[in-house]
């Protein structure tokens, strides 16, 4: 099947150029990147790492994949790094050899092309606007039991099952979460019916309760996808991780390139999760501005907020508006946003907003204010 180039926010370097600007005169809030930037930890530890690029990187990344395993007080052996969790998502249909995904959407259009490009069918399961986009869990569940007792499961007696669940949690763009015990039921039904599950949580730490990285080492047909992009707002270093039962991780490993992870993406990693001022810090901040910013936004007239865990928010915007033009104008005034037209399955205009520093967010309120008021071209 031949598809459209999937769009992704955090475009500033195509904006800037066809602007002619420079990318620090735009305020990104397409990117949903921790505003308080990359840990000082981090830019130490690349910077006390420079003598070492003259050799290859640890093609193993032994050293981060023994960090992460101790955090998370799981084997190293359950751990698969890549050049960001985009990378293992291009790789995992490939590596299970999926013929056919269910994705929860809308969502990361990652999950949709990567099955797409390994030949595979992707069907939506999707979240609608009268329900503020709650994740659909009941109608995945509902699809499972169908699947369950349907010839699909005779088919997987042999344990090679050709067919995986995605779900984004907490999701993007909506920014709604699903509790770990609905998706602990979901993994049993899914794991009966001889399927796999593949929960994103790239956006986590803003809300770890809500993890399942906890049940991996029982859990043989989960798979979790992680990254250092969002929550440690180092998207340039490009740094992501899956987990899974150990003979799943070595298969997914054995399609990756070699030395696939930087050595400073490899000693980004190692500081960065040993930062816990940094990740204290980052909680504190979200759960302050959050509140904060979505206040200022339902103050917003024309503007519909959907609930959020996560470190942005989703706006519905009047059926009558067209969000190109929007997202033009508010590019005029170096304001970057994300349209979430682009996004299969979202049939309301719409826009995603990460959550920055108080007077930005104050900036994109006042645009998105006059905006509305006096309408665009």
């Amino acid at each position: 099947m031949v598809t459209q180039p999937v769009v992704h926010g955090g475009r500033v370097h195509q904006v800037a150029k066809a602007f002619r600007r420079s990318v620090d005169s735009f305020m990104d809030f397409s990117a949903s990147i921790n505003p308080l930037g990359p840990p000082a930890s981090v830019l130490r530890a690349m910077q006390q790492a420079i003598p070492a690029c003259g050799h290859y990187p640890d093609p193993s990344a032994e050293g981060l994949r023994k960090r992460l395993a101790k955090e998370h007080g799981i084997s190293s052996d359950s751990i698969a790094l890549g050049n960001g969790s985009s990378e293992l998502i291009r790789n995992l249909p490939l590596a299970l050899s999926l013929r056919h995904g269910y994705v929860a959407a809308p969502t990361f259009m990652e999950y949709e092309e990567s099955l797409y490009l390994a030949g595979a069918r992707c069907t939506h399961v999707l979240a609608n606007s009268g329900e503020q986009y709650a994740p659909p869990m009941e109608e995945l569940s509902l699809l499972v039991d169908a699947i369950c007792f349907s010839s699909q499961k005779a088919a997987c007696k042999d344990g090679e099952s050709h067919t995986a669940v995605f779900v984004c949690n907490p999701n993007s763009p909506t920014g709604r979460v699903v509790t770990a015990r609905s998706l602990r039921t979901l993994y049993r039904k899914i794991e009966e019916a001889g399927l796999w599950m593949v929960v994103d949580e790239a956006f986590i730490d803003f809300c770890p309760s809500y993890s399942l990285i906890k049940e991996i080492s029982t859990a043989r047909r989960l798979l979790i996808l992680r990254s250092f992009t969002k929550f440690y707002g180092m998207p340039g270093i490009r740094l992501g991780y899956l987990v899974g039962a150990p003979e799943t991780v070595a298969r997914i490993r054995r399609l990756l390139p070699p030395w696939s992870v930087s050595h400073f993406a490899q000693v980004a990693g190692v500081a960065a999760v040993g930062d816990v001022r940094y990740r204290q810090r980052s909680v504190k901040f979200m759960r302050q501005e959050r509140p904060r910013f979505i206040r200022q936004l339902r103050a917003v007239s024309g503007l519909r907020v959907i609930p959020t865990s996560a470190n942005f928010v989703m706006v519905e915007l009047p059926s009558t508006c067209v969000t190109a033009g929007l997202v033009a104008r508010l590019a005029r005034q170096g304001i970057l946003v994300r349209d979430c037209q682009t996004f299969s399955g979202m049939t309301q205009p719409a826009l995603r907003l990460a959550i920055r520093h108080p007077r930005d967010n104050n900036r994109v309120i006042h645009a998105l204010k006059k905006a509305l008021r006096e309408g665009w071209d």
